[in-house]
């Protein structure tokens, strides 16, 4: 028997013998054997109903917290994300997006409240954001999509290992834009020369482009909303290099 059971065991002995010094010194001064019955077996069903009470409120609680704990981890992972990935694809993507007016907002993230992002949030989830590659010259396509491939296939493997997370599923957007950058990773990697995309295809591979957009947008404002809130310490670098303003440094100026 190891020490732990040795303890409680010791411990059980302990307390019975308590429990009949209690009740027989009780029977002795009061003599009453039928009230010390009646007694413990009115509180003896108590038992399963303080169990059955306590079990479903520990149970609730710590789901809860567990719940609480991985979506915490899941929106720190979000910071891996954009470090490694989202950043670049949102520069690339907003660098030929000719509808740049309708993000320049998100140039002035320095001053957001808690309430400026919160409203930025739902503006996100009931529009959709233009976005449009096709006024990009038609010389300078083919580099255009073959950046945006290498980007891509060089961070292939992450991807992949995210979306391998079963913790990802209790976060619907994230997964959703997760697979929409496999997506338009895969379309781009079936065309081997990107000099034989015609206009109607751009035109396709410009659709899961904005798809991919708008997710990363909403994802973006989603997660300096978390830093602003939770570490806002953190925040001072992501405004340093927000991707939406082509001016902005990492260096610190003032």
């Amino acid at each position: 028997m190891s020490e732990r059971l040795s303890w409680k065991a010791k411990f059980s002995i302990l307390m019975v013998i308590l429990i009949i010094i209690i009740y027989g010194s009780n029977y002795l001064v009061l003599g009453d054997a039928e009230h010390i019955i009646s007694y413990i077996w009115t509180h003896l069903g108590f038992i399963p109903v303080d169990i059955l009470i306590v079990a479903f409120l520990l149970d609730e609680i710590i789901e809860r917290k567990e719940k609480e704990a991985m979506l915490e981890k899941l929106d720190m992972l979000m910071s891996t994300f954009f470090s490694e990935i989202g950043n670049d694809l949102i520069s690339q993507l907003s660098s030929v997006n000719k509808y740049k007016a309708n993000t320049e907002n998100l140039k002035s993230i320095k001053n957001w409240t808690d309430e400026d992002y919160a409203n930025k949030l739902n503006e996100l989830k009931n529009t959709t954001i233009d976005f449009s590659a096709t006024d990009i010259a038609e010389e300078d396509r083919e580099e255009f999509l073959e950046n945006l491939r290498i980007l891509l296939s060089s961070k292939r493997e992450f991807i992949i290992n995210l979306i391998n997370n079963p913790n990802l599923l209790e976060k619907e957007e994230f997964t959703g834009l997760i697979n929409a950058i496999l997506h338009l990773d895969e379309e781009l990697e079936h065309r081997k020369d990107l000099a034989l995309v015609s206009d109607a295809d751009f035109g396709h591979l410009n659709g899961d482009m904005q798809r991919v957009y708008n997710m990363l947008v909403h994802e973006w404002v989603y997660y300096l909303r978390y830093l602003n809130k939770h570490y806002p310490y953190m925040i001072a670098l992501i405004i340093r290099t927000n991707p939406f303003d082509e001016t902005a440094s990492v260096y610190v100026t003032e």
